[in-house]
């Protein structure tokens, strides 16, 4: 009976332990969260900075960049007049993520369309 205790102790705390996750986040729910809070071009800036960082560093750490920051990324570029820079990100999103082509090729409809 011990042994069962203990075997069954043994596995309730090895599935406790935490996974690590295949992204990286970086500090991005923090520069988020300040750029809705406090919009501005300077929390706009970092937040900017932020997703350049994390860009750099997922390759450091051998991770992931999450789905949707390369799209999150070039659409900023675009507002800030660096369409060709933005559109570049935009395929970048679909090569890395396939399944965010129908909404990529959406958004690059419309921007076409503003001009």
């Amino acid at each position: 009976m011990k042994k069962f205790l203990l075997f069954l102790l043994l596995i309730f705390l090895l599935s406790c332990t935490p996974t690590k996750g295949i992204y990286y986040w970086g500090d991005y729910s923090s520069s988020l969260y300040k750029l809705k809070k406090e919009p501005s071009d300077e929390t706009l800036l970092k937040h900017k900075m932020e997703l350049e960082n994390i860009f750099k560093n997922a390759q450091k750490k051998r991770k992931k960049i999450p789905p949707g920051l390369y799209c999150e990324y070039a659409y900023i570029l675009i507002q800030q007049g660096q369409k060709d820079d933005g559109l570049r990100y935009f395929a970048l999103e679909v090569e890395k993520y396939p399944e965010s082509k129908i909404f990529i090729d959406r958004i690059i409809q419309q921007i076409q369309t503003q001009e």
